[in-house]
């Protein structure tokens, strides 16, 4: 592998660790270009480890922020039962919901930080519920990559984050106007 490839590798390696981490981005677009620039084989290593290792850096991160904050917004009954659950409960609600597609994967992450659940058990648990998840992105992803030209793959993707933040800026300027 040359140095350019080494760089395109690691970048999208953190690219796809902040995905994992903060999971309010769908990885699928992710997953496209790691398959595109890498390859099947590199493209899924790339996507799952990317995954992995950016939900276990997601749960420390949500965990450190959590306590940051203010502690008032915690004693919400919701919140309440959430932190009162059993580790062994968590984890394997966090397989549960990592094998559901379309479940925001931040939102797992987030309210398994504010659980009793030790790290390493909700890395267990995380990497076993996300490897059918990301295996079943990988299909999707590869044969939209070998059903659609390059062209056509980045117009749609570009055709999403114009959307999303024409959406978002509507957001913003229509509660600014409260």
């Amino acid at each position: 592998m040359n140095v350019s490839l080494a760089a395109e590798f690691i970048l999208l390696l953190l690219l796809n660790m902040a995905v994992g981490a903060f999971g309010f981005f769908p990885s699928f677009f992710v997953t496209t270009l790691n398959i595109n620039l890498f390859g099947l084989s590199i493209g899924t290593f790339l996507s799952l480890s990317g995954e992995i290792f950016g939900a276990i850096l997601g749960f420390y991160l949500y965990r450190l922020g959590f306590t940051k904050m203010n502690p008032a917004w915690r004693s919400h009954r919701f919140w309440l039962v959430l932190e009162n659950q059993p580790a062994n409960r968590v984890f394997w609600s966090v397989i549960g919901l990592r094998l559901i597609p379309f479940v925001p994967s931040g939102l797992v992450t987030a309210g398994a930080s504010l659980t009793p659940i030790s790290p390493w058990r909700f890395a267990i648990a995380s990497t076993i519920g996300k490897i059918p998840a990301v295996f079943l992105e990988i299909a999707v992803a590869y044969g939209y990559t070998q059903s659609l030209s390059a062209e056509y793959q980045y117009g749609i993707v570009a055709a999403v984050l114009v959307i999303s933040l024409v959406v978002w800026l509507l957001r913003k300027r229509k509660s600014g106007l409260r």
